[in-house]
């Protein structure tokens, strides 16, 4: 059952108040809880990007908090709003793999596997395919990353790095595949986190 709308405001406030020496964040949660709702993409959006940032601000406990107001939204087949529930399931995965809680990361990644059983059989056979197409690093994100960093454009740079951690956590949190196994992508998390933290 989905938590009511009021609480997950009150939670964004909380971070807000908590983050109040990262004015760029704290605004952010700080909207989060004057306007969030989970029935709207831009929203939606800017939890999952609220979430990135705490984790990559090394702050795991509110990174968590945050992932936990969007894992109880379920799948209805519109990808506008369940890619950032997915990205955000992704992050979970990983924090609760860091915590050592792994009964509760693969239910993580059970809900995002599930996501592939729902709708017709064409449709279903549509998205195990998308799903293997991703899985081997289509949506990396690596030229754009290179491009950005060609031009000097630090703030584009970034923009990228940041999507490429979630669709490596998105792969991770999959288990991998033949072109990208498990280890490769935490390394690749790892020199991904570096760069971030080092901007």
């Amino acid at each position: 059952m989905e938590v009511p709308i009021e609480a997950k405001r009150a939670v964004f406030a909380a971070v807000a108040s908590q983050m109040s020496g990262q004015p760029k964040i704290a605004r952010l949660a700080t909207s989060l809880a004057k306007n969030f709702k989970s029935t709207a993409s831009d929203p939606l959006e800017r939890a999952k990007n609220l979430a990135y940032l705490l984790y990559v601000h090394e702050q795991p406990a509110l990174s968590l908090q945050v992932c936990e107001l969007l894992n109880d939204i379920t799948f209805k087949n519109n990808y506008n709003l369940w890619t950032w529930v997915e990205l955000t399931l992704a992050l979970e995965w990983k924090l609760r793999v860091d915590a050592g809680q792994a009964v509760k990361a693969q239910a993580c990644a059970d809900i995002i596997r599930d996501t592939d059983q729902t709708g017709s059989e064409t449709e279903r056979l549509q998205k195990i395919a998308t799903l293997e197409h991703r899985l081997t690093g289509s949506l990396l994100y690596d030229t754009e990353i290179t491009n950005s960093q060609q031009r000097g454009d630090k703030t584009g740079e970034r923009t990228w790095r940041m999507l490429q951690l979630g669709a490596l956590l998105f792969i991770e949190a999959l288990g991998g595949s033949d072109v990208l196994p498990v280890s490769d992508l935490e390394q690749q998390v790892v020199f991904n986190l570096v760069k971030l933290r080092s901007a």
